[in-house]
């Protein structure tokens, strides 16, 4: 499944406003980004997303149950509760509707679909009543037809992951009551918040498992191990030792000998470390999370109360005490794998399942060091991930020639030519419109730079020993100087 256009009709701050998302015929990658200034109306954009295809996840996630469906005549209403509706708040100010157009494609019916959701002012209960024009039935029809087939069938992702998202806590609490199975990746997948409480207790839930199959698998190859070894010894004894045929072996031969057994024991203990009966799930997670971040070998540890544990340059940490940035990719990324490793069962990487993601200011609590090549990182892991993104960083938009970015300003969209290999500098000025230096001082270097141009060397001077007082080692400084410098050179050689 991917999102191919999104209309808005009277929605938040647009009055019609029409949006293209990646792949298109100029841009074959998966990736769309949304820059433009807070109140820009970037989140709006993902949120009027997250209400649309609230009607496939929630449609294809109850198909099997009784859906209530009450038509008003008068206006040709339906309440229904297979998804969202667009609440009364988000109507633009002064209009009397809004209404949503979400075009999307999937091969699983190799067509073209319209889903429109759309809400009017008068309805004055609560803003659930609205009309439905849903094409998401026939596709959720043959989802729910597979399904009932085969649980093995793929499942495409459908996550929002809002700007209020946050790991608060790292509960390890199971709840045994609880059934896991593929639609349970829908589960809290468009929320207007995410704590990332869920993915925590299934990591922990899904070690359990994982320990529990490993211990039964480690008694079994233990067991051949130990006959293999015996078998082995007994060999080794009655040809060369009773035999007394040892002392025939050079010291070199012993060597070898004996750095075979150490060898087999060294293997075994390592074949055990690997985890070679691993859980598949947990496992595409843990890939995921040790991609993306200077963390490896994440899981619980259970000795007094049980906490899930990283490792970071050698070191072993709680991940409550990794940084609010570390924390919240960790999540993010562990729970887009979770959700891929549920839907996709019978795919030998669950990690290349479909779907789409969306992440407003996906740059949140990062470092620009782990923003520049994020968005390589998320395509490389999800490769057929559909991601539509907001973000107010340069390191982001800058990161790969395929992306496909577009500029928000005062409702209106603007597509942005490739900036692939530019310079954060120049993104910034080109994109975001912001000036690649405060103000007033680039006001005072080009004072410097007025006064050496007219001659005025002494003034010059003056001017730079009263700068470097204010920004000692600044690059521009040094460059104003040396352009000084080279002007009294110059002067000089004229006079």
């Amino acid at each position: 499944m991917k999102v191919k256009r999104l209309h808005l009709q009277n929605y938040g701050r647009f009055e019609n406003l029409n949006i293209d998302f990646a792949p298109t015929a100029e841009k074959t990658g998966n990736v769309t980004v949304i820059v433009g200034n807070n109140g820009a109306g970037k989140s709006q954009i993902l949120q009027a997303l997250a209400t649309s295809l609230s009607w496939f996840v929630n449609g294809l996630s109850n198909y099997d149950k009784e859906i209530s469906v009450i038509k008003f005549e008068e206006h040709g209403f339906l309440e229904s509760d297979e998804g969202q509706y667009i609440e009364q708040y988000q109507i633009m100010n002064n209009k009397d509707y809004s209404e949503l157009e979400l075009s999307f494609y999937d091969e699983s019916i190799g067509m073209e679909i319209l889903n429109t959701n759309s809400t009017r002012k008068e309805i004055l209960v609560p803003a659930s009543y609205g009309v439905q024009r849903t094409g998401f039935d026939e596709l959720i029809k043959v989802y729910s037809k597979n399904f009932q087939k085969s649980k093995d069938i793929s499942l495409p992702i459908v996550a929002y992951y809002p700007v209020n998202r946050g790991v608060i806590s790292t509960p390890m609490d199971i709840n045994k009551d609880s059934t896991t199975n593929q639609l349970t990746a829908y589960e809290d997948a468009l929320k207007s918040s995410v704590s990332f409480e869920t993915f925590f207790s299934w990591f922990r839930e899904r070690e359990d498992i994982e320990n529990e199959s490993f211990a039964s698998s480690k008694a079994k190859v233990k067991d051949k191990e130990e006959d293999v070894a015996d078998i082995f010894m007994r060999s080794l004894k009655e040809t060369y030792i009773e035999k007394g045929k040892l002392e025939e072996f050079s010291s070199k031969e012993v060597q070898k000998l004996r750095e075979a057994i150490r060898n087999f024991e060294t293997n075994f203990e390592e074949l055990l470390s690997r985890r070679l009966f691993s859980d598949k799930q947990l496992t595409v997670v843990r890939i995921a999370i040790e991609e993306f971040t200077d963390l490896t070998n994440p899981r619980i540890r259970r000795q007094g109360t049980p906490t899930m544990i990283v490792e970071k340059d050698g070191e072993e940490l709680d991940v409550k005490q990794l940084s609010q940035g570390e924390k919240s990719l960790l999540a993010l990324v562990g729970d887009i794998a979770r959700r891929l490793a549920l839907l996709n069962p019978s795919l030998d990487n669950p990690l290349e399942g479909e779907g789409v993601v969306m992440i407003d200011e996906v740059d949140l609590h990062l470092h620009p060091k782990w923003q520049h090549d994020l968005i390589d990182k998320f395509v490389k892991t999800f490769p057929n991930v559909q991601f539509i993104l907001t973000t107010h960083s340069p390191h982001v938009i800058s990161d790969r020639p395929d992306i496909l970015v577009y500029a928000l300003d005062d409702g209106e969209l603007t597509q942005v030519p490739n900036i692939y290999g530019e310079d954060v500098n120049t993104v910034l000025t080109k994109v975001f419109d912001v000036p690649i230096r405060d103000p007033e001082a680039q006001a005072d270097f080009d004072n410097v730079a007025e006064l050496i141009y007219q001659k005025n060397f002494e003034s010059a001077e003056n001017y730079i020993i009263k700068l470097e007082k204010q920004m000692p080692e600044n690059l521009e400084l040094l460059r104003c100087r040396l352009h000084l410098t080279q002007a009294q050179l110059a002067a000089k050689k004229e006079g």
